[in-house]
């Protein structure tokens, strides 16, 4: 069973509630019923009814077991105001303003996922990294880390590499645009925790660069290899290594050459780098030249599963990202 199907299955088990927002756009719609028709998750949709129905009428789109909200008529739009206005004290809203930002769906559908009246939320399909993360960095908190971070799921059928569970966990390609090596050490830390719950095996991080142990020297090279050297002080039980260009940290042949004494001896599963545009531009190369299966990216470190999707992401890609959000959403009410 590949990676996606055993996140389906784990979904149907103790199906939860997921917010779409964004429920004039198509995608989302189709995404919504093909999600409920499959039994992997509750659906709430957060817009006007009206709308939704014509839109859904016109392309023969079936959300009969889908609830609608609509934010400025729900009996709960005063108290959302209240409880946002707690929340959001430090930013000095004032009544009239926080009325105003909560009838809009992004907003209302968080503040259903913080008071617990549903489980998580997916939203990007029309809306900016920066518009998702404006409203959830003022509801939400992290937990069990101080910095939020993103990874990418990518499924290979490579026989050379040395992971041969053939899934990786890629970090940070979404999020932290330029991380000091404290926030680095952190990124993979959480990344590490995230693969061994999600694939149930050991996490072996590597920390990736254009240099391979002091092949080259500068200060992007000198970040890599402090941020792997913390981690390792930190969790000393973790197996990692920077730093290391990509071929050393997958390949095994690659890694008996170029670290022989290394630890981690071309089996990476966790590959952490070192800044977001070398992890966005290889994603992104990943997702249109090859034939690798990709998932993500997939928000860790906040209290509750709140994700973000690529305002390029297909039908598929959604209905993935709801089933992830879901199994997420299952681990917080366990712990």
């Amino acid at each position: 069973m590949n990676f996606i199907d055993n996140i389906k299955k784990k979904a149907r088990l103790d199906k939860k509630t997921i917010v779409l927002p964004e429920s004039t756009d198509i995608r989302i719609l189709k995404a919504a019923s093909k999600t409920v028709e499959a039994g992997i998750a509750n659906i709430v949709l957060i817009g006007k009814k009206e709308k939704i129905n014509k839109i859904c009428k016109n392309e023969k789109i079936d959300i009969t077991n889908l609830q609608i909200i609509e934010p400025n008529k729900d009996s709960r739009h005063e108290s959302y105001v209240q409880e946002f206005l707690h929340l959001t004290k430090r930013f000095n809203y004032t009544k009239e303003e926080a009325d105003k930002l909560l009838e809009d769906p992004l907003f209302f559908g968080m503040m259903m996922v913080k008071l617990d009246e549903a489980d998580g939320l997916v939203a990007g399909a029309c809306h900016a990294t920066k518009q998702i993360l404006h409203p959830m960095m003022q509801i939400f908190k992290t937990r069990d880390t101080r910095l939020l971070s993103t990874f990418f799921v990518v499924e290979h059928k490579n026989e050379d590499f040395g992971n041969k569970n053939y899934t990786f966990m890629f970090s940070d390609c979404a999020l932290n645009e330029k991380p000091g090596y404290l926030a680095l050490a952190e990124i993979a830390r959480v990344t590490a925790k995230s693969y061994e719950w999600l694939m149930k095996e050991p996490a072996k991080v590597g920390f990736l660069s254009y240099s391979t142990l002091g092949s080259a020297k500068s200060e992007s090279t000198e970040k890599v290899a402090k941020a792997a050297e913390y981690l390792k002080k930190k969790v000393p039980d973790l197996i990692c290594e920077g730093e290391l260009q990509l071929d050393a940290a997958i390949m095994p042949e690659v890694a008996k050459m170029k670290s022989p004494n290394g630890e981690l001896k071309g089996q990476a599963n966790v590959l952490i780098f070192p800044d977001i545009n070398s992890g966005n531009i290889t994603y992104k190369i990943l997702e249109r030249f090859s034939n690798v299966h990709m998932y993500g990216p997939v928000c860790q470190g906040l209290e509750k599963p709140i994700n973000d999707l690529s305002r390029a992401c297909s039908v598929e890609r959604i209905c993935d990202t709801i089933a992830i959000t879901a199994v997420q959403a299952q681990k917080i009410n366990i712990i």
